[in-house]
């Protein structure tokens, strides 16, 4: 049986990961005593966390990829935020920073335009404070691990990784139907989105070259250098030119980091860097025949215009003339687009899409002054100083292969917590102390108990909420919608729902002699629940053009107001401009009719005629 105190020994800095990755294969027996004698409970629960994070899915749910994390999240916040502060008490930099951030964004959000909003989003969405407090949380979490502990969660790590790498080259082979299928073409593995299974990906190449460039045995280097293999190939078919780039150029400085470390001699270090690069040029020559027009070699030949880049500087810029207005406390956490959405041009319109309006900034320094003012920023700032001085090892580089994509690209509930717990599994410290600190019984861990609880309760209502979504939505169930409003109260987006199920009742002849004005009050609910949204204004004037009460001539007003409010807050919004050309056909307004029909023009959507 081994000891406490001998696996202590065998994993004293997080940068014997090699041993787990590169070293010797451990027999199985040592294996399982090593678990049952030192991996507690808590640090168990972490490793479970992990995986879920990397590989939960649902199909009974409307959202089944993402809110299953977001739950995690929610869980993970309170005793990781509790764990960071029993640290900052005892002196650490890296927590108090971290707390210092937290602190402030919640600060920032109580003095938003929107406090709640700010405070906790709305529904399918994960930017607002509560979420990046969650991800905060994790970090404290993997500085709570134990060495047993880190060495499980980098093999949950890894195995978590090839379970994505695996369904994004199958997704692109067979391209199945539903949640599971390919996003306009571009493959997301099993995470909600493409751009954040790039973002994964980013971190598993510079897993994968911190290995094959350091110390491990011969045989678990190629093992690293061959994983390039498949991690290119699906990093290629997820469609992402950044995590391509970005990646090629982290893959290259973790192998040399690696190698520098094992004290390799040029040539040795060399021939590693160009059997990584040749190794991640095959995976992307290998994924060609199976890929789609959007893979990430194939929009590498867009312009500039039409590729996003020209859409993100546009968005900087906004952003950046909206942090001028509240420059020290910013719009409040995860409100990127209430503060920039009245700020677009027709040119955004043109290089994105009509009424796609980006909810963050897409690059983490600008979100971040922008939604939490220059403290803000500073804070992250000092933060992402005082966690690089100490995190050494493949940790490292996985969590810095996924924040280099937050670049060019949001981070989300789906990449930011597992980020930040391999950053605070990757921090060095003395293994006997941290032993003393996670083991000291005390009021943290009830505390901690405490808070994770609540996060339970408030996940498993997430779920239930997100499962009669998934019921209204496919259907048409009122009820199902009505009680998903009840126990989500003041969201605009499942107070829109619950408008919708109510327009289709009308429409297949099921609903009450009453539904039209109830239609009328759902969707004047959620302009109140989400004023500064052009979206719910634009919904608001179609149900009043054709669910009003009044005379013909009253509800067109009340439409033409809606609609207007929703050019206040996104000037070239296409549904608006849509709504008002309407309105002035029905009123043979010629004038009005040629103005918005000069202006849809403007964003190449001119109408028909008539």
């Amino acid at each position: 049986m081994v000891s406490r105190e001998q696996a202590l020994r065998r994993a004293q800095h997080p940068d014997d990961l090699n041993r787990l990755l590169g070293g010797s294969a451990p027999r199985r027996s040592d294996v399982v005593a090593l678990t049952r004698t030192c991996l507690g409970r808590a640090d168990a629960a972490i490793v479970a966390a992990a995986a879920w994070l990397l590989v939960v899915w649902s199909p009974a749910l409307d959202l089944g990829l993402l809110t299953p994390r977001q739950a995690a999240v929610l869980v993970l916040a309170g005793p990781g935020l509790v764990v960071a502060s029993g640290l900052a008490r005892r002196g650490d930099v890296g927590a108090r920073w971290l707390l210092a951030v937290v602190v402030w964004s919640a600060i920032s959000a109580l003095v938003a335009p929107h406090p709640r909003l700010a405070l906790l989003g709305s529904y399918g969405a994960d930017v607002a404070w509560v979420w990046s407090a969650g991800a905060a949380g994790a970090w404290g979490l993997g500085r709570r691990l134990r060495p047993e502990g880190r060495r499980a969660l980098a093999t949950v790590l890894v195995v978590g990784l090839a379970a994505n790498v695996a369904f994004a080259v199958l997704e692109a082979a067979i391209e199945p139907a539903g949640i599971l299928g390919p996003q306009e073409g571009r493959v997301r593995g099993l995470v909600s989105n493409p751009v954040f299974l790039a973002s994964l990906l980013t971190g598993a190449l510079g897993l994968a070259g911190r290995v094959a460039g350091g110390d491990a045995a011969a045989r678990r280097r190629a093992v690293a250098a061959a994983s390039v293999v498949p991690i290119a190939m699906a990093i290629n078919l997820s469609g992402s030119r950044t995590a391509l780039g970005g990646g090629a150029v982290l893959l290259l400085a973790a192998v040399l980091a690696g190698a520098r470390r094992s004290r390799a001699g040029a040539g040795p270090a060399t021939a590693r860097a160009l059997v990584a690069l040749g190794a991640l040029a095959l995976g992307v020559l290998l994924s060609v025949p199976i890929q789609a027009d959007t893979a990430g070699t194939a929009r590498l030949g867009e312009t500039a215009s039409s590729s996003g880049f020209e859409s993100r500087a546009l968005a900087w810029g906004y952003g950046l003339d909206a942090w001028t207005e509240r420059p020290i406390a910013g719009w409040g956490p995860g409100r990127f687009r209430e503060a920039t959405s009245s700020r677009t041009t027709a040119a955004f319109v043109r290089a994105e899409r009509p009424d796609k309006l980006f909810y963050d900034a897409h690059d983490l320094f600008v979100e971040h002054l922008v939604t939490t003012g220059l403290v803000g920023l500073v804070l992250l700032l000092g933060f992402l100083l005082a966690a690089a001085r100490r995190a050494r090892g493949p940790f490292a580089w996985f969590a810095l292969g996924v924040a280099v994509t937050w670049l060019l690209n949001p981070p989300s509930a789906t990449t930011a917590p597992i980020a930040l717990l391999a950053l605070g599994a990757a921090w060095t410290r003395q293994p006997a102390s941290t032993a003393r600190a996670v083991s000291r019984p005390g009021v943290g861990r009830t505390v901690g108990a405490a808070v994770a609880a609540v996060g339970v309760a408030l996940g498993v209502n997430l779920l239930v909420v997100d499962a009669y979504v998934h019921r209204a939505t496919t259907t048409g169930d009122l009820g199902a919608a009505r009680t998903a409003q009840r126990l989500y109260p003041g969201d605009a987006v499942i107070t829109g729902l619950v408008t919708d199920v109510r327009i289709q009742r009308i429409e297949l002849g099921t609903g009450g002699p009453d539904e039209s004005s109830a239609v009328v009050a759902s969707a004047r609910r959620a302009v109140r629940e989400e004023p500064s949204r052009a979206t719910w204004w634009s919904a608001l004037g179609r149900v009043e053009g054709t669910f009003g009460a009044g005379s013909r001539a009253d509800d067109l007003d009340a439409a033409e107001a809606a609609f207007e409010e929703a050019l206040e807050r996104s000037p070239w919004s296409a549904e608006a401009m849509q709504g008002l050309l309407l309105v002035a056909r029905l009123r043979d307004d010629a004038a009005a009719e040629a103005q918005w029909t000069e202006r849809l023009c403007e964003i190449d959507l001119c109408p028909p005629e008539g």
